[in-house]
Protein backbone atom coordinates (compact mmCIF):
# COMPACT_ATOMS: atom_id res chain seq x y z
CA UNK A 1 0.00 0.00 0.00
CA UNK A 2 1.15 3.73 -1.02
CA UNK A 3 1.58 5.54 1.95
CA UNK A 4 3.21 8.75 4.06
CA UNK A 5 3.78 9.27 7.75
CA UNK A 6 0.01 10.65 7.73
CA UNK A 7 -1.52 9.83 4.68
CA UNK A 8 -2.63 6.47 2.59
CA UNK A 9 -3.10 6.46 -1.47
CA UNK A 10 -6.48 4.14 -1.87
CA UNK A 11 -8.27 3.42 -5.30
CA UNK A 12 -11.14 5.08 -5.92
CA UNK A 13 -14.48 3.61 -4.29
CA UNK A 14 -18.25 4.55 -3.79
CA UNK A 15 -17.63 5.26 -0.59
CA UNK A 16 -15.38 8.38 -1.60
CA UNK A 17 -17.89 9.54 -4.14
CA UNK A 18 -19.55 12.68 -2.23
CA UNK A 19 -16.74 14.05 -0.99
CA UNK A 20 -15.03 14.08 -4.49
CA UNK A 21 -17.71 15.07 -5.86
CA UNK A 22 -18.28 18.29 -3.11
CA UNK A 23 -14.57 18.71 -3.96
CA UNK A 24 -14.16 18.93 -7.70
CA UNK A 25 -17.80 20.08 -8.72
CA UNK A 26 -18.54 22.55 -5.53
CA UNK A 27 -15.39 23.92 -4.10
CA UNK A 28 -14.54 27.06 -6.46
CA UNK A 29 -12.04 27.89 -3.70
CA UNK A 30 -9.96 24.93 -4.45
CA UNK A 31 -11.15 24.47 -8.12
CA UNK A 32 -10.39 27.94 -8.89
CA UNK A 33 -6.02 27.26 -9.60
CA UNK A 34 -6.13 23.99 -10.79
CA UNK A 35 -6.93 21.35 -13.77
CA UNK A 36 -9.68 23.46 -15.12
CA UNK A 37 -9.54 26.73 -12.95
CA UNK A 38 -13.54 26.25 -11.60
CA UNK A 39 -15.38 23.81 -10.51
CA UNK A 40 -16.57 21.00 -12.59
CA UNK A 41 -19.81 19.77 -14.05
CA UNK A 42 -21.24 16.31 -13.28
CA UNK A 43 -20.70 15.21 -16.49
CA UNK A 44 -16.83 16.61 -16.28
CA UNK A 45 -16.52 14.95 -13.22
CA UNK A 46 -18.17 11.41 -14.44
CA UNK A 47 -15.80 11.59 -17.19
CA UNK A 48 -12.61 12.76 -14.39
CA UNK A 49 -13.41 9.19 -12.38
CA UNK A 50 -13.80 7.17 -15.25
CA UNK A 51 -10.48 8.21 -17.12
CA UNK A 52 -8.20 9.19 -14.20
CA UNK A 53 -8.92 7.50 -11.29
CA UNK A 54 -7.03 4.72 -10.23
CA UNK A 55 -9.28 1.73 -9.95
CA UNK A 56 -7.05 -1.35 -8.74
CA UNK A 57 -4.20 -1.53 -6.66
CA UNK A 58 -2.35 -2.87 -9.75
CA UNK A 59 -2.72 0.48 -11.68
CA UNK A 60 0.46 2.65 -11.95
CA UNK A 61 -0.78 6.50 -13.37
CA UNK A 62 -3.86 8.23 -12.34
CA UNK A 63 -5.51 9.54 -9.30
CA UNK A 64 -5.39 8.35 -6.07
CA UNK A 65 -7.82 8.87 -3.13
CA UNK A 66 -5.74 10.60 -0.26
CA UNK A 67 -7.24 9.63 2.79
CA UNK A 68 -6.12 10.34 6.39
CA UNK A 69 -4.27 7.65 8.68
CA UNK A 70 -5.82 9.37 11.71
CA UNK A 71 -9.65 8.89 11.06
CA UNK A 72 -9.57 7.66 7.39
CA UNK A 73 -11.46 10.79 5.62
CA UNK A 74 -10.62 12.10 1.93
CA UNK A 75 -7.89 14.70 2.31
CA UNK A 76 -8.22 15.11 -1.88
CA UNK A 77 -6.07 13.50 -4.40
CA UNK A 78 -2.97 13.03 -5.79
CA UNK A 79 -0.95 10.62 -8.35
CA UNK A 80 1.43 10.81 -11.17
CA UNK A 81 0.25 11.01 -15.05
CA UNK A 82 1.96 10.27 -18.27
CA UNK A 83 1.83 14.22 -20.44
CA UNK A 84 3.37 15.82 -23.09
CA UNK A 85 3.92 19.88 -22.36
CA UNK A 86 6.10 22.06 -24.77
CA UNK A 87 6.85 19.68 -27.05
CA UNK A 88 8.11 16.87 -24.70
CA UNK A 89 6.90 13.95 -23.15
CA UNK A 90 7.33 13.22 -19.50
CA UNK A 91 4.99 12.33 -15.87
CA UNK A 92 3.55 15.19 -14.40
CA UNK A 93 2.53 14.89 -10.20
CA UNK A 94 -0.05 16.36 -9.24
CA UNK A 95 -2.12 16.99 -5.73
CA UNK A 96 -5.80 18.74 -4.98
CA UNK A 97 -6.00 18.37 -1.51
CA UNK A 98 -9.58 19.79 0.05
CA UNK A 99 -8.70 23.64 1.88
CA UNK A 100 -9.74 22.11 5.19
CA UNK A 101 -5.99 20.27 5.11
CA UNK A 102 -4.17 23.29 3.48
CA UNK A 103 -1.27 24.84 5.81
CA UNK A 104 -0.34 21.83 7.17
CA UNK A 105 2.05 20.13 5.43
CA UNK A 106 0.41 17.82 3.66
CA UNK A 107 1.47 19.36 0.12
CA UNK A 108 5.26 18.74 0.81
CA UNK A 109 4.62 15.53 2.04
CA UNK A 110 2.64 14.16 -0.95
CA UNK A 111 5.29 15.74 -3.20
CA UNK A 112 8.16 13.96 -1.16
CA UNK A 113 6.52 10.95 -1.38
CA UNK A 114 5.65 11.17 -5.46
CA UNK A 115 9.74 12.12 -5.92
CA UNK A 116 10.65 9.31 -4.20
CA UNK A 117 8.31 6.84 -5.72
CA UNK A 118 9.09 8.02 -9.15
CA UNK A 119 12.97 7.70 -8.84
CA UNK A 120 13.14 4.45 -7.06
CA UNK A 121 10.14 2.43 -7.90
CA UNK A 122 9.24 3.86 -11.45
CA UNK A 123 12.49 4.40 -12.18
CA UNK A 124 11.87 7.59 -13.83
CA UNK A 125 14.24 9.73 -15.83
CA UNK A 126 12.17 12.86 -14.35
CA UNK A 127 8.82 14.56 -13.10
CA UNK A 128 7.37 17.55 -14.18
CA UNK A 129 4.59 19.81 -12.18
CA UNK A 130 2.53 22.29 -13.51
CA UNK A 131 0.92 24.79 -11.39
CA UNK A 132 -1.33 28.42 -11.79
CA UNK A 133 0.66 31.38 -12.04
CA UNK A 134 -1.82 32.27 -9.01
CA UNK A 135 -1.50 29.57 -6.77
CA UNK A 136 2.06 30.83 -4.69
CA UNK A 137 1.00 27.74 -1.97
CA UNK A 138 2.12 25.31 -4.57
CA UNK A 139 4.89 27.22 -6.21
CA UNK A 140 6.92 27.46 -2.78
CA UNK A 141 5.80 23.91 -2.45
CA UNK A 142 6.91 22.80 -5.70
CA UNK A 143 10.94 25.37 -4.98
CA UNK A 144 10.89 23.36 -1.15
CA UNK A 145 10.93 20.06 -3.38
CA UNK A 146 13.74 21.29 -5.77
CA UNK A 147 11.69 21.41 -8.60
CA UNK A 148 13.13 23.83 -11.11
CA UNK A 149 11.54 26.32 -13.32
CA UNK A 150 11.26 25.56 -16.86
CA UNK A 151 8.47 28.08 -18.88
CA UNK A 152 5.12 29.53 -18.82
CA UNK A 153 2.75 28.48 -21.32
CA UNK A 154 -1.25 27.57 -22.11
CA UNK A 155 -2.15 24.21 -21.93
CA UNK A 156 -5.55 23.08 -23.65
CA UNK A 157 -8.80 23.62 -21.20
CA UNK A 158 -6.40 24.68 -18.55
CA UNK A 159 -5.19 27.82 -19.04
CA UNK A 160 -1.68 29.33 -18.13
CA UNK A 161 0.41 27.15 -16.00
CA UNK A 162 3.90 27.25 -14.99
CA UNK A 163 6.15 24.23 -15.55
CA UNK A 164 8.42 22.73 -13.31
CA UNK A 165 10.78 20.12 -13.68
CA UNK A 166 13.31 17.68 -12.00
CA UNK A 167 15.69 15.25 -13.10
CA UNK A 168 16.93 12.09 -11.74
CA UNK A 169 19.90 11.52 -13.26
Amino acid sequence: MLQTDRLQFKPYLPEYRLALEKLCCENELVMKSTLKGRVFTKAEFETLLQEEFIKSTHEVFGFWCVVSKANDSLVGISGIHPCHYVDCDSHEFGFILHNDYWGKGLATELGNFWLQHAKTKLKLPELVATVSPTNNASKKVLEKLALDFVTKFTARDRGDRLLYKISFS
